[in-house]
């Protein structure tokens, strides 16, 4: 795929129906729920089928099922998945090929979960929207800046809903509230962390190949790759330790940046980077791994709600913000580390075991957060957009205005995707792809910046291309493997 092919993807979408919707969405212009249509759409349940029905996916097409869906066809490489969902569901149709599932079952179902690692989501979730399917797939939205690009322009051609997996999403509306009563005043800094990852990161070599289990289809394994490299079958990959492998996953920004600062990319349109910078605190730049602990800084433009701009902060691996740089953090820090100790204690007496309080409890920053530091307020809120608590400044103003927040952050995440569908409107999901491919596209940037520590990286928006490092644009494209090759799509 070439850069004129790459290029012009962004452009395309910006001049369509789709950049009314993510500047609207992204600048958090009312778009809270209605009610007006629900009667079109009352007693219609929404066809799917699960493609990846193990772990997320299970959990995903459970809430969908409970959202108003109804299940007829699942999917996955591993057969072993099906035994939960054969008895709930006894002879649900099953497959490990999902373009075979396509070819039989396809005019049986009008949307897809697609809850696939990393590497798969872009090209599965394309092929299923040319056949005329909506999408909602597993965060992050795919694995490179192109992959999302492909997926915006197929959206708008086929006209098929997608949304991406950041259930926590309906909880910005909480921060739109506290930005629009202007309780933060200017947004000086914002720094988003995660205690991930939670699997093997920090590899200098792939496994060595392993046979590849018994109960597997002929072409499990190269469905399980699809367009990413096949370095053989290894328990190292497949299940679940496949995020922390530069090839198949996104590491620990790709899995909880996707929620934790979900709420500052939507409540401030951050939109794209225009400079990147990592540090992996001596492992060096990333190669066949994601490192066991990083810090990425992102600089961001100026538009309405940052004039000045903004740096965002991400960090990850036990590395979380400096307790005593940060107004007020330090005390919440200590009122959060007792609240810790008094779960554990109520937990030991409800189990029947003993609980020894320690002689000393130190200040503890939570495992996974944001905060906004503004020149009026300081906030700092928990993953999947929950509530932020003001830790210095006016408390009163920010819990009025959280309060206003929290009656239009009710609504469900997973009942938004199915109504978009039955009415056939692509902006109507909070997380739809408008938004959903410009915030992961941003955490895709900042990957790229771990294969070049100690280096800041310009980032073009228009171009979509690193301008002052060519080398790094080649982590920006979109791969392929044989036939899985997006220009057959």
């Amino acid at each position: 795929m070439n850069k004129m092919q790459f290029a012009p993807t962004r452009r395309s979408f910006m001049t369509g129906i789709g950049a009314f919707g993510l500047s609207l969405g992204a600048f958090g212009v009312d778009l809270a729920p209605q009610d007006a249509f629900k009667g079109k759409i009352a007693g219609r349940r929404l066809k799917i089928a699960a493609i990846g029905c193990g772990g997320m996916g299970r959990g995903a097409t459970e809430s969908l099922i409970s959202a108003g869906c109804d299940l007829v066809a699942i999917c996955d490489i591993d057969p072993s998945m099906f035994d939960y969902w054969e008895k709930k569901y006894p002879g649900i149709p099953k497959f490990t090929d999902y373009r075979k599932m396509l070819k039989a079952m396809g005019d049986k179902f009008e949307a897809v979960q697609v809850g696939t690692p990393d590497h798969t989501h872009a090209y599965i979730s394309i092929d299923c929207m040319n056949a005329g399917k909506h999408v909602y797939v597993q965060k992050p939205l795919a694995r490179t800046v192109e992959e999302c690009e492909l997926m915006l322009k197929t959206s708008l051609r086929t006209g098929r809903v997608v949304q991406m997996g950041n259930q926590g999403h309906p909880g910005v509306w909480r921060y739109k509230a506290m930005r629009d009563a202007g309780v933060w005043g200017e947004i000086k800094e914002i720094y988003s962390w995660s205690d991930r990852p939670i699997w093997p990161q920090g590899m200098k070599e792939y496994a060595k190949p392993e046979p590849i289990p018994a109960h597997f289809a002929p072409d499990s394994w190269d469905c399980w790759c699809g367009p990413s490299a096949d370095h053989g079958y290894s328990s190292a990959y497949h299940r679940f330790k496949w995020r922390g492998w530069w090839d198949y996953g996104c590491g620990a920004i790709g899995d909880m940046a996707v929620h934790n600062a979900d709420p500052a990319f939507w409540t401030f349109a951050l939109g794209l980077p225009t400079k990147v910078a990592a540090d992996t605190y001596g492992e060096g730049p990333v190669g066949v791994a994601y490192p066991k602990k990083s810090r990425i800084e992102m600089s961001f433009a100026a538009n309405q709600w940052i004039p000045n701009g903004i740096k965002l902060v991400w960090t990850d691996g036990g590395i979380k913000p400096d307790m005593k740089s940060i107004a007020g953090l330090e005390a919440y820090a200590a009122t959060y580390a007792a609240s810790e100790e008094a779960r554990k204690a109520r937990k030991a007496k409800k189990e029947g075991k003993p609980y020894t309080a320690p002689a000393r409890i130190d200040p503890l920053v939570p495992t996974n957060g944001l905060i906004v530091v503004g020149s009026k307020a300081t906030t700092i809120g928990g993953s999947h957009a929950a509530n932020p608590v003001c830790i210095a400044g006016d408390k009163d103003a920010c819990a009025a205005a959280l309060a206003k927040g929290n009656a239009a952050a009710k609504y469900s995440h997973y009942r938004e995707f199915v109504e978009a569908c039955l009415i056939g409107d692509l902006e109507k999901c909070g997380s739809k792809l408008s938004y959903a491919a410009p915030l992961t596209e941003a955490l895709l940037i900042g990957c790229v910046a771990l294969r070049y520590t100690g280096a800041e990286l310009s980032f073009d928006a228009k171009k979509m291309c690193f301008s002052n490092h060519a080398a790094a644009n080649a982590f920006l494209k979109a791969p392929k493997r044989g036939d899985w090759d997006f220009t057959r799509l």
